[in-house]
């Protein structure tokens, strides 16, 4: 079981500026690529990947994007915790024609599947704590943001 350590301090990002889903993967791919978490697959993998298969939740109080691709595409395990700046539309998880307006963005790196819906667990539990999301949108820098990501529970029911 992945733990703690693969939430990456270096790929924490507050107030990301995007218009667009793709602006954030278009943002963020660089720098996962530059610090060898991903492979030259990343950025195309995704983009094609959330268009099918959207990746917000509709956790209250604020929507949460969940991006996912293929394991070919990643070299090491991560998540990285992003808040934008400014919402953007992002397709609903479970009925792709809804867009909600998402601000806070967890861009997870798996190579092993099981590991994933564990850890899937895990931030879905998470992120329907409305105490722990305020803490995450109260961050002022990425160390704070970061540091309010290692707070979580590191575990479900």
């Amino acid at each position: 079981m992945l733990g703690k350590e693969i939430i990456m301090r270096e790929l924490t990002a507050v107030d990301l500026e995007a218009e667009t889903y793709e602006d954030v993967f278009e943002k963020m791919a660089p720098k996962f690529l530059e610090l060898g978490y991903v492979n030259e697959k990343y950025l195309p993998t995704i983009k094609v990947r959330e268009a099918q298969y959207p990746t917000a939740l509709p956790v209250e109080p604020y929507p949460i994007a969940i991006p996912h691709t293929e394991a070919d595409a990643i070299i090491r395990p991560f998540i990285a915790p992003v808040r934008l700046k400014n919402t953007v539309k992002w397709g609903d998880m479970s009925n792709p024609d809804n867009k909600f307006d998402v601000k806070l963005v967890f861009m997870l790196g798996f190579k092993d599947p099981g590991e994933h819906i564990e850890l899937l667990q895990i931030l879905v539990y998470n992120f329907q704590k409305p105490e722990w999301v305020n803490k995450l949108f109260a961050a002022k820098t990425d160390q704070e943001l970061y540091d309010a990501v290692l707070a979580m529970e590191w575990k479900h029911d």
